[in-house]
């Protein structure tokens, strides 16, 4: 598979993942008492529906019902019947993941307001943590991949434009030292055409 052929996988990928990632983070924004009704007649997946579709109209009913079976075999949800009242809840797990959500959506924001144009550096990214840390390992991977960073080999990742606050956002939110978790910047990297046209770059003068 060529390096085009991947890079639109992973785009793919991610935005099918990103989806559902979005109406977890719903769930841990509006709580759980906006998916609770005191109907025990009332099935879990209506609550969720009529919860989540109140805030996000632009999706279908149909997109939010698969989101709430979706969450239900992966076991980032719960429904629970309590004192005659229904609750959908998100799992330990439900919220690790909507909080990583909302970690990923503050990165992309802050590098969407990047350069437009390329100063000629780049940042990469280099990770190696230990085995018993492969939970964070995996979900770094899955933030940089959706804020646009490119694979170069075992957990080096490369982006054209200075991302140092970010790194030190995850950083911080992982626990990681810079041992840990670095980011070097530099101007040579070998062979660059397929990233400069990948990233479309256009060089300032």
């Amino acid at each position: 598979m060529g390096f085009g052929q991947q890079i639109r996988k992973i785009s793919g990928q991610l935005a099918s993942r990103a989806k559902y990632d979005d109406f977890l983070y719903l769930i841990m924004q509006i709580g759980a008492g906006a998916l609770a009704v005191s109907a025990p007649a009332l099935a879990p997946v209506a609550i969720y529906i009529n919860a989540l579709q109140g805030k996000e109209k632009a999706h279908t009913k149909q997109g939010v019902r698969n989101s709430f079976y979706y969450f239900l075999r992966k076991g980032l949800i719960c429904t629970e019947s309590r004192d005659g009242v229904t609750y959908v809840e998100l799992t330990k797990e439900g919220e690790r993941r909507a909080r990583l959500c909302g970690a990923g959506k503050i990165l992309l924001n802050n590098i969407k307001q990047g350069h437009k144009k390329w100063d000629g550096k780049w940042s990469i990214v280099f990770f190696d943590l230990k085995n018993e840390k492969n939970t964070e390992r995996n979900a770094i991977r899955h933030l940089l991949q959706r804020c646009g960073f490119v694979f170069l080999q075992k957990s080096v990742w490369i982006y054209p434009h200075d991302c140092s606050s970010e790194i030190d956002f995850l950083r911080s939110f992982f626990r990681l030292s810079e041992k840990e978790f670095r980011l070097v910047i530099c101007t040579d990297v070998g062979e660059v055409d397929y990233l400069k046209k990948h990233f479309q770059l256009l060089q300032l003068v």
